[in-house]
Formats: structure tokens, C-alpha cells, sequence
């Protein structure tokens, strides 16, 4: 691991790093796909995770074509998610409250940058009971360039009064290491479904199985301090 010191906030990715969606979303893009006949493979829609709207539409079009209509898929694929948290609620994943707790009693600042649009962000996070644990939330709609752009982490610092080199981003998408590194930010990788490549994974100064390695890391570094 690379040399490691304590971050003044640490900055959160939502979707495949704190709430366990990416699965689902995965699911309800090719179900759209399915509806308007056209079959979306699995690494297409690996492809989207963690970038914003724009570039998303971008990655659609490039392989489907311009007459896929890709309003409806959005709309389908909203309604397919929406559906399952309707009935299951928003899962999250394994560690994250114990890891906000160790933020907590470390005293580290906490907030969250996701590609996601803040209304709906905010919503999801209020649903998995986390969106009261963060001092700001921002989304995509709140800044002109995504993820792989370091807007919304610049933002997402700022936001909390810190210095981008005294923060630490948590991310599983390539998409979103790219514009944290970009940023001038510290990242622990922690990959979902999408699979990082070996040279992505050398830009993060830690790659953690999950969020209670984040946590002992954390905590590890604290006690060492």
C-alpha cells in the first residue's frame, strides 16, 4: 500500500459502494433493452456503471444505433429498479453503517458524490436510512462534466471545507477512480460487479474486498497516527 494518511472526509460513491443496486440496475437495462428489442449485453451495461447520463446515452448510441430509442430505455429501466425497491427496499452493502460509525468516532467527515441526480440520490439514501449520516450530497445534476471528470469530487470537497489532497474517495467503478485520481484525490478502490483492470487498480492507493477493510484500514491507520 501506498503511503497512507489520515483523510480530514472521506467522499462516497452511492451506487456499487454503499448501496448493493448495480445488480439490479444491471438487470433493468437489459430488461429494457428486451422490451425494445434489441438485446443489451452484459458488458455494455457493465460499461455505464458509475458515469453520468450524458456519457451513458453516448455508450448506448455508439453500440445501438440512432434509431434506439433511448428515452424509453431510461424510463423502463427507472421503472424496473424503482419496482424492485418498491418491494425489497434499497439494499445496501455489507459494512457501510459500521464503516460510518468509524468515520464517526474518528471524527472524519463525511459526504457523497455520485452520478446519480441529487432528488433521486437523496431519495435512495433516505430509503436505505444513510442520507442523515453525510454533511452534503451531490449529484450529477450539479455539475457540467461526470464521472470521469473531477468535477463532482472537487465539488464534493469543497462542499465540505477540506482540501482535496486531505480527502479519500471510495469508489468501485473505473469511471469514478479515473476522475478522483484526476482530482487530485486519494482513492480505496472496493470493486462490485465490474471488474477493474489491473492498471486501474495500481492508480488506487488501496483495493479493499469490501467496506469493513476500509474500516479496519482506517481505524488500523488511526492507532498508528
Amino acid at each position: 500500500m501506498k503511503n497512507f494518511i489520515l483523510p480530514k472526509c472521506v467522499i462516497f460513491d452511492m451506487d456499487g459502494t454503499m448501496l448493493d443496486t448495480e445488480p439490479i440496475s444491471l438487470e433493468g437495462i437489459i430488461h429494457a433493452g428486451k422490451i425494445l428489442g434489441v438485446e443489451i449485453k452484459k458488458e455494455i451495461g457493465e460499461s455505464m456503471m458509475g458515469k453520468s447520463v450524458v456519457r451513458c446515452r453516448e455508450i448506448l448510441r455508439a453500440n445501438y444505433g440512432e434509431n434506439f430509442n433511448i428515452d424509453k430505455a431510461f424510463d423502463l429501466h427507472i421503472a424496473y429498479v424503482d419496482d424492485f425497491f418498491e418491494k425489497n427496499g434499497v439494499p445496501v452493502k455489507p459494512g457501510i453503517f459500521e464503516l460510518l460509525d468509524t468515520l464517526d468516532d474518528l471524527r472524519i467527515k463525511k459526504c457523497v458524490a455520485t452520478s446519480t441526480v441529487k432528488a433521486r440520490a437523496t431519495h435512495k439514501l433516505s430509503e436505505a436510512n444513510l442520507a442523515h449520516h453525510f454533511k452534503t450530497i451531490i449529484g450529477g445534476d450539479e455539475v457540467e462534466n461526470g464521472k470521469p471528470s473531477p468535477d463532482i469530487f472537487l465539488k464534493a470537497a469543497e462542499s465540505c471545507g477540506v482540501l482535496p489532497q486531505d480527502c479519500i474517495v471510495i469508489e468501485d467503478t473505473e469511471a469514478g477512480i479515473l476522475g478522483a485520481v484526476a482530482a487530485g484525490i486519494r482513492v480505496i478502490a472496493v470493486p462490485d460487479i465490474a471488474p477493474l483492470t489491473k492498471e486501474i487498480r495500481t492508480k488506487a492507493f488501496a483495493v479493499c474486498t469490501d467496506l469493513f477493510e476500509v474500516g479496519k484500514l482506517l481505524t488500523a491507520q488511526s492507532a498508528n497516527s
